[in-house]
């Protein structure tokens, strides 16, 4: 049986799904209440959905809730499998980098239904029209350069390390 990881590998598990837990929370939040809002600007976000509920389309919370799981789930495996001692600080900070660069492709996929929904129903553009995707975009941004800032000296040293 592996036993408990140092407290670095705990450390990066617990703000690393803390961190992607929040990215999905902001998303959700972006997607059904701010972006709607500014969409709709003078409209309560009760005065929007019930233009939607009129129409045939849903704000796609379905989908969205799916897809912005999926993160956070994925964090829990890696804390857990962290905390157990199975994977390193290292490859735990990987995982973690990984999951926050992802969050951008997983906010277009979760927020689509809803961008489409709100464009049919008020004749604008699907896209956001309030600007706090940015900062999700931005943190995945980061994620991707310190992704690559940490993992490529990862890859150097191991092409490097003689195999024993």
């Amino acid at each position: 049986m592996a036993s408990s990881s140092p407290l670095p590998a705990r450390l990066i598990s617990l703000f690393g799904g803390a961190a992607v837990l929040a990215y999905a929370i902001f998303a959700a939040l972006q997607i059904q209440v701010l972006n709607p809002l500014a969409t709709v600007p003078g409209s309560t976000l009760q005065e929007i959905h019930a233009a939607v509920g009129q129409t045939a389309d849903t704000m796609g919370w379905g989908l969205m809730i799916v897809i912005l799981l999926i993160g956070p789930l994925l964090a829990v495996v890696v804390a857990i499998f962290t905390v157990r001692g199975r994977l390193s600080a290292g490859t735990a900070l990987m995982i973690m980098l990984a999951l926050l660069a992802l969050g951008t492709p997983a906010y277009f996929m979760a927020s689509f239904p809803a961008g489409m929904t709100l464009a049919d129903t008020f004749g604008v553009g699907g896209a956001d029209h309030a600007p706090w995707a940015e900062i999700l975009h931005a943190i995945s941004l980061l994620a991707v350069v310190a992704f690559a800032l940490v993992g490529i000296p990862r890859a150097v040293r191991a092409a490097w390390t003689p195999a024993t």
